[in-house]
């Protein structure tokens, strides 16, 4: 099960969590958490055995009690969601919990944390829409909502018909073409020996090392963060659209030249998570839809950012057409992960959702927590709010022993950035400078 394939204390944890900050009826609230539940039977669903014998029980509709809770003395009501935040749950038992904090007389905290075996970071703008739905309904209003499309059970469906058909091979082709011959980033660099072995460790039993419990025990710093400056948004967007790409691949593109810089290796290929979702009948679909894809380039071979640009788009448009095949499913061998995992190193950008909604005269604004961490050993998470503001925060599993390595690292990936949105015909950033 997912569990056993990477483990980081609550990093299977994907939440949604919201601000709250009106007159909260109570039981309005409850209903609305409760109409979430018969609406999408992933939040519902149980998971049973493990590998090949995975086997998922889709449950009748129950109500899902919200956890009502002041802080304790002493604790903020944001430290005591974090906590909830790093508590794992069991996907055997129920996939869902859900809480409320209270800040203040109008002002809340919601939580409904989800195992991500169903759920992914797109399934949380449909849920944040329908839970303000929902609850608008639940106070009297008219609570339009969106048809649901397929269901979880059906996505599976779906895909168990592609690979029964001959579109397995020729998907298993292409990516054989596309990637074979590349390498994963090498960043040993960025930790130090004693944690580079206890990553190794992790990597090689599927489980948290005594290393890893002890950051976790010493609340070791899991993430850092950085805001890409609004002049360097604007010419990163206009560099996308004078290349007919999205800001997904230049971002992207930021990334490979940075860890080029970094490690020297001129043919690089990091992993994804794409929502998976091109066929409209799961735009609306609540489940763990995402599949990881490899992004490879050539940064050696391009003489400017621009120029990368435009190796990189090409990469990401063919990932796109050709994601719906499982990562696992792939012929072993094509990468040189140098001994260690595929996707040790990860890129995601977050999808553009809707942060403010209003229903029921309260206001919900949407929180994106970072205390959960990550269940990758190196990931670059970007959130872009609104036209002018890009936010990047860079996850190590099991904690930074030494922040400063993550921050250097950040700091460098702005550098290039910037350099690429006034300058994108300026040669790349060599290995080293």
């Amino acid at each position: 099960m997912i569990k056993h394939y990477r483990s980081d204390f609550g990093a299977l944890n994907c939440p949604v969590v919201c601000r709250i900050v009106g007159d909260l009826d109570e039981r309005a609230l409850q209903a609305a958490v409760d109409h979430l539940v018969v609406r999408h039977e992933a939040l519902r669903t149980t998971f049973h055995g493990r590998g090949a014998r995975l086997v998922q029980r889709v449950h009748p509709p129950r109500s899902l009690p919200l956890t009502w809770a002041d802080a304790p003395t002493g604790e903020s009501p944001e430290a005591a969601l974090a906590r909830e935040l790093q508590t794992p749950i069991d996907p055997e038992q129920w996939p869902a919990r859900a809480g409320v904090w209270r800040v203040g007389p109008t002002e809340h905290l919601f939580c409904l944390n989800l195992h991500h075996l169903v759920t992914d970071a797109w399934s949380t703008g449909i849920l944040l829409r329908d839970l303000v739905a929902c609850y608008a309904a639940a106070c009297g209003g008219p609570g339009v909502e969106a048809p649901t499309g397929w269901q979880s059970s059906r996505f599976a469906q779906a895909q168990q018909e592609l690979l029964a058909s001959d579109r397995l091979a020729r998907y298993q082709r292409y990516w054989r073409r596309q990637l074979e011959g590349s390498q994963i980033p090498r960043l040993d660099a960025l930790y130090p020996a004693a944690d580079t072995a206890a990553a190794t460790d992790a990597a090689a039993t599927g489980a948290p090392t005594q290393a890893a419990q002890a950051a976790h025990a010493s609340e070791a710093v899991r993430s850092v963060a950085a805001e890409l400056p609004a002049a360097t948004v604007a010419g990163l967007r206009e560099l996308a659209r004078r290349e007919k790409t999205t800001l997904f691949t230049v971002l992207l593109a930021a990334f490979h030249a940075q860890l080029y810089r970094l490690t020297g290796q001129p043919d690089l290929a990091v992993a994804s998570m794409f929502a998976n979702r091109s066929r409209p009948e799961v735009r609306d679909t609540v489940g763990l839809l995402a599949g990881m894809v490899l992004l490879r380039a050539q940064v050696a071979r391009q003489p400017s950012f621009a120029d990368l640009v435009r190796h990189v788009h090409g990469a990401v448009i063919s990932a796109f057409a050709y994601q719906d095949l499982p990562f696992h499913l792939l012929p072993t061998g094509l990468v040189d992960t140098g001994g260690g995992r595929a996707d040790d190193v990860m890129f995601n950008v977050m999808s553009p959702m809707r942060h403010d909604l209003t229903g029921g005269g309260a206001r919900f604004e949407l929180v994106v927590p970072t205390e959960i961490g990550s269940r990758f050993p190196f990931e670059l998470a970007l959130a872009p709010v609104g036209e002018h503001r890009v936010q990047a925060v860079l996850f190590r599993a099991g904690g930074w022993a030494d922040p400063a390595l993550g921050q250097d690292f950040l700091a460098g990936y702005l550098d290039v950035a910037a350099t690429a949105a006034h300058r994108p015909e300026a040669a790349l950033p060599t290995p080293g400078q």
